[in-house]
């Protein structure tokens, strides 16, 4: 796959990884679901990707935006 393609696909990637992980932290009734079913460490390292997923859904708005007004 050559560089550019790579470059067009990259930040939505990223946009839906913070997406993603935003609307999983944020939504009280998927917060519920994981406290039964996973274990509490990896719990808490999910809560930790709070802000890399902050900064990965406005990262990723930015770059799509960006490419889409150059294009």
């Amino acid at each position: 796959m050559p560089v550019e393609k790579l470059d067009l696909l990259f930040p939505y990637v990223c946009f839906a990884y913070g997406f993603t992980m935003t609307l999983v932290l944020s939504s009280d009734r998927l917060g519920r679901i994981a406290d039964e079913r996973f274990p509490p460490e990896m719990i808490a390292s999910w809560r930790g990707h709070r802000g890399l997923a902050l900064v990965c859904l406005f990262v990723g708005a930015a770059w799509i935006l960006h490419n889409l007004w150059l294009a």
